[in-house]
């Protein structure tokens, strides 16, 4: 794979400025891929109006130190973190984060609140609002240090350029590094009259519990806009991250850069050369998880010329080269939203299918760091409207955290063998 250097703010080629409210028609040269499937980008609707997790349309959750699970969602045009002292099956009243006055916060899809707990006992909360039929948007962090009682006056991570879909990793010494899509560049692109796709990536940290974040800059730009990021720790400490980036031709593949422990230099590698020349977003960001060997393993979603449908990648040279793509889920059932764990020795793998009227979870499992997979489990289903899967471990355990309409909010348990998994069906 090619390796492309990024130094502290640079600015690439300017191509042509993204059309973010609504997918444009493509231009003669560009091939106009297959929206991902409907089922799978819908946004719908609250499933209630109170301030309850069932209610919400998304639902990101993260175990603090003392073993309870807390979770962040939006209902309407307010931001709640709730804990749970039972995996999730009961929610204490939620405490608010803010309250929006104008514009929509992001909570559907790809973009939506999160809370990070970090191990001061800390809550760290972000979540991003924009002004309603915009994608350009302010991510606003707000901490609790008592225990989720209350939380700060929420405080804009930048008050200008636009951003959205923030990544947050947290090291073992505490420093929290933020990853983020940010609009800084295209905006001055256009103000000069150029031309200029997607947004940049950008970076910074913190070594005060979220309090300040220091060296807030742009390393790379052209980043697809409306897919999320994600990041992993690597093993000496550093964070990775991945996304999908708008390459020569309007084509949306996946990259990933491993940042430098000041944030200030990231170096990305193109995952894989699936030619999905498209001139909208997929809405389809990839996934990363590092196991404890440093391996790297990377899932995503494709309508390119050269692959089709889920795919799975992991380098063992700290990104620098990647293996040849490997496909998983049915075709047949719409895969898509994959999501990947690693914990204590296991890897996870899941995701959405659909065969026309439910909607599953499907999981894989690998013992040997990605090189094999056990057969395709279904281990969650619903026959209404669902958030994405999301994944989380504690302990050692490891988690599928689903929130759907019909059955509210479920935390359920991931087997850690094949003889477990099979007793699980």
């Amino acid at each position: 794979m090619k390796r492309i250097a990024f130094a502290l703010l640079t600015v690439c080629a300017p191509a042509g400025l993204a059309a973010e409210e609504s997918p444009a028609p493509a231009p003669a040269n560009v091939e106009k891929a297959a929206a991902p499937p409907a089922h799978n980008m819908n946004h719908p609707a609250s499933a209630c109006a109170e301030a309850k997790v069932k209610c919400a349309t998304t639902a990101v959750p993260a175990f603090a130190k003392d073993g309870r699970l807390w979770v962040a969602f939006a209902v309407g045009k307010t931001v709640y973190a709730a804990a749970s002292s039972d995996n999730g099956k009961t929610f204490s009243a939620p405490t608010t984060i803010a309250t929006v006055a104008d514009g929509v916060i992001d909570a559907h899809g790809d973009a939506r609140p999160k809370i990070t707990a970090l191990s001061d006992r800390t809550l760290l909360a972000t979540y991003t609002t924009r002004p309603d039929k915009q994608m350009i948007g302010t991510i606003f962090t707000a901490r609790s240090t008592d225990g989720g009682k209350t939380f700060s006056t929420p405080q804009p991570l930048l008050t200008e350029g636009g951003q959205r879909f923030d990544s947050i990793v947290v090291n073992r010494k505490g420093r929290i590094y933020a990853g983020w899509l940010d609009k800084t560049h295209a905006l001055q692109a256009k103000a000069e009259g150029k031309e200029f796709l997607g947004s940049g990536v950008a970076f910074a940290y913190s070594d005060d519990g979220g309090k300040t974040f220091n060296g807030k800059s742009i390393l790379i730009d052209h980043a697809c806009e409306c897919c999320r990021m994600s990041g992993a720790l690597d093993k000496d400490g550093t964070p990775a991250f991945a996304w999908r980036q708008v390459l020569d031709g309007n084509v949306r593949d996946h990259m990933a850069a491993k940042l430098s422990a000041d944030a200030t230099k990231a170096t990305a590698t193109r995952v894989s050369d699936d030619d999905w020349s498209i001139n909208s977003c997929p809405h389809h960001g990839p996934s990363i998880a590092i196991d404890a060997s440093g391996a790297w393993h990377v899932v995503w979603f494709t309508k390119g010329k050269k692959r089709q449908g889920l795919f799975y990648a992991r380098s063992v040279d700290e990104g620098k080269s990647f293996s040849e793509p490997e496909k998983f889920g049915d075709d047949a059932r719409a895969p898509g939203h994959p999501t990947l764990l690693a914990a204590k020795g296991r890897l996870y793998r899941v995701w959405k299918e659909f065969d026309g009227t439910t909607t599953t979870i499907a999981m894989q499992m690998s013992h040997d760091n990605g090189k094999d997979w056990s057969a395709p489990r279904v281990i969650a289903q619903t026959s209404d409207a669902s958030d994405h899967p999301e994944l989380i471990a504690h302990k050692g355990a490891a988690y599928l955290s689903w929130l759907t309409h019909k059955e509210g909010y479920r935390l359920l348990p991931l087997p850690r063998d094949e003889k477990s998994a099979a007793a699980s069906r």
